[in-house]
Order: C-alpha cells, then sequence, then structure tokens
C-alpha cells in the first residue's frame, strides 16, 4: 500500500508546523522540502478544513497547528486524506464486481485497511516530531 502524494505533504506540513512555535506558512514549508507551492496551498486549506491548521490572512498571515500535536494521530490525518476504499467494492465506491458478494478478498483488505490504520492510531503528530533537534537541522529552521 502507498499513500498518495497529497497525504505525504499533508503530514510534512503537519511535522513543519509542529516544530514551529510561529506561524508557518506554504514558502517557508515548499523550500524546506523543495515541493510545490501550489500543491501546498492545497494541502493546507484541506489541513485547515479538517480541523488541523489554523489559517491567518492578510499581511503576516500563515498557519499554525489548531490543536496540540499529541492529540491527534497519523491514522486521523490520513483518514481525512486518503481515499481508503482500495478496492471498487468498499465504501463508498459502488462498485460493478460481479463477486462482491461472495468474494473474500474484501474481508482480506478490510482486515488488512483496520491492521495499518491501528498501528498509525498508536502514532501521535507529537511522536513524529521526535529528536526535533535533528528534524529541525534537516529542514534548516533556527535552534529553538
Amino acid at each position: 500500500m502507498e499513500i498518495s502524494q497529497f497525504s505525504d505533504y499533508a503530514l510534512r506540513v503537519l511535522i513543519f508546523s509542529g516544530l514551529e512555535a510561529e506561524r508557518c506558512s506554504v514558502p517557508e514549508i515548499a523550500k524546506a522540502h523543495n515541493i510545490s507551492h501550489h500543491h501546498l496551498v492545497k494541502v493546507v486549506h484541506h489541513l485547515a478544513k479538517a480541523g488541523f491548521l489554523q489559517t491567518f490572512r492578510g499581511r503576516g498571515g500563515g498557519f499554525q497547528l489548531a490543536k496540540d500535536p499529541g492529540t491527534f494521530t497519523v491514522a486521523e490525518v490520513l483518514r481525512s486524506t486518503e481515499n481508503l476504499a482500495l478496492v471498487e467494492c468498499l465504501p463508498p465506491r459502488e462498485g460493478t464486481c460481479c463477486l462482491s458478494g461472495c468474494c473474500v478478498l474484501k474481508g482480506a483488505i478490510l482486515k488488512a485497511r483496520h491492521a495499518f490504520l491501528a498501528v498509525l492510531d498508536g502514532y501521535t503528530l507529537k511522536d513524529l516530531l521526535l529528536p526535533r533537534r535533528t528534524l529541525r537541522e534537516a529542514l534548516a529552521l533556527s535552534p529553538e
């Protein structure tokens, strides 16, 4: 299983935001990760709508975490950013597979998805912020 680039960027935005006490900006994160400003705007918008980020408009605007990093899990973020249907017979899709009523694969994929998310439910954003000093250096952030 592979998470989407959108989810990868969402986690990077949250990690960067969690390391900064001040407001962050899309250009800062785009530069630190060498990724598209355009994609990050969409990611930040989604994370704000989902309640993970608080945004500020105007001069000196930007965004910051809307919640304490210890209060939400990696799986919560992925549930917000990923299509976890995985195959067409799982909700919310309405597939046309003729095997959907008798196929064992659907149950196996449901179990695998549950196990994947259960592991990630054990990690909060706070867990991803360690080791802080090393992460800050990797992102070229000033020492705390």
